[in-house]
């Protein structure tokens, strides 16, 4: 099966300047709101669809969509990729929450079960992926009840799901003595885990996602996840 995981963090905790050391010809990234990554990088990131030098549309490994539908789609065409086997979704919150902004003046409780169902696809599709397609989920957070965790669409949404509970790995972005760091474990408020032996002995690490993938590929080598 796929590897999803999942990076919680504020906005500017440093999730998107995460990706600086990825190759982007072996990942396609999905915006889930349209912006300029972070760093300078080497080799290229193409935003798809965009005109090229002659005006026409380019092919690129970026895609920009909020639409949950057309993001269970992209994961599931992973099996398609001969190279890519990185799929990385930036603010993934958003496709609940402009999801319900869309559907605000529906009434009832039907949609946020519909929704809470929308997210259980796509992490699902992540899930169904072979094994060697990771997918990572980065996205805001929120407290509640006392506990950081992911950033839904308010309390309705949170009672029918708990994200966290479809991940083995959660890593939460944070700030520490001015650098951006990943932390892999917190205190019982916090929903950051990891299989112990993923990062031995560890409770942060730099926030470089590339270093993370590459500690999950020597993991699942050496065993499964």
């Amino acid at each position: 099966m796929g590897t999803p995981v999942l990076i919680l963090g504020d906005s500017g905790a440093g999730k998107s300047y995460s990706l600086r050391n990825f190759n982007p010809d072996d990942c396609l990234l999905i915006q889930c709101i349209p912006k300029l990554l972070p760093f300078r990088h080497k080799g290229t990131w193409k935003v798809h669809g965009k005109p090229d030098a002659n005006g026409e549309p380019q092919r690129g490994n970026v895609f920009r969509t909020d639409d949950w539908a057309d993001v269970e789609d992209k994961i599931q065409r992973m099996v398609m990729s001969k190279t890519r086997k990185i799929l990385i979704i930036d603010d993934f919150q958003v496709v609940m929450q402009h999801e319900n902004m869309i559907r605000a003046y529906q009434t009832g409780y039907t949609k946020f079960t519909e929704m809470a169902d929308h997210v259980w696809r796509i992490i699902t599709a992540a899930t169904h992926l072979p094994d060697d397609v990771r997918v990572y989920f980065l996205a805001h957070t929120e407290e509640s009840e006392g506990k950081v965790r992911m950033k839904t669409a308010g309390k309705m949404l949170n009672e029918k799901l708990t994200p966290e509970g479809y991940f083995s790995i959660v890593l939460r972005a944070i700030k520490k003595d001015g650098k951006h760091v990943f932390l892999i474990k917190g205190d019982d408020n916090d929903t950051a885990k990891a299989p112990p032996d993923l990062f031995p002995d560890q409770t942060e690490m730099d926030n470089d996602l590339f270093a993370v993938d590459q500690a999950i590929c020597n993991f699942m080598s050496e065993g499964d996840i």
